[in-house]
């Protein structure tokens, strides 16, 4: 970041891929939005770069949404999960998945799966946030005594 702020530019050469998607990340957060987009690009056009995205699909697609900055990187993602769907709803991962995250995905019409497959996954999620908020639930009823 350093020799961004005071050089302008930024070797990649030499540092590997989650490294490029961290600084992404934290140039989007610091407002460096001209280098974020670069490095966004940068990711979803080297080949290497997006073969390591798939390989850490769902890790790389949750921390995107929570960012909620690199759009090209998030429609890249929902385009593969589009004829993939089974990445993400099917991942161990997928109950914590970000709420804009699973909107932006649901509200696609593309998606390869069946209506009702989407929504029992939608609804398990669901059900896992309000027993993540409401840990009485999980007890079951209160007893009276």
């Amino acid at each position: 970041m350093i020799k961004y702020i005071y050089g302008g530019a930024v070797l990649l050469e030499n540092h590997n891929t989650s490294f490029i998607f961290e600084l992404m990340l934290v140039a989007y957060e610091f407002f460096f939005d001209e280098l974020a987009k670069n490095l966004e690009t940068h990711l979803i056009e080297t080949e290497t770069h997006s073969h390591w995205i798939r390989l850490n699909f769902t890790r790389i697609y949750q921390k995107n949404f929570q960012n909620n900055k690199p759009q090209e990187l998030q429609k890249w993602c929902n385009d593969i999960v589009v004829k993939s769907p089974d990445k993400i709803f099917d991942s161990e991962d997928f109950f914590s998945l970000q709420e804009n995250a699973l909107v932006s995905l649901i509200s696609r019409d593309d998606l390869q799966m069946k209506a009702v497959k989407i929504w029992n996954h939608v609804i398990k999620w669901g059900l896992l946030k309000i027993l993540a908020y409401h840990p009485i639930l999980k007890t079951g009823p209160m007893k009276i005594p």
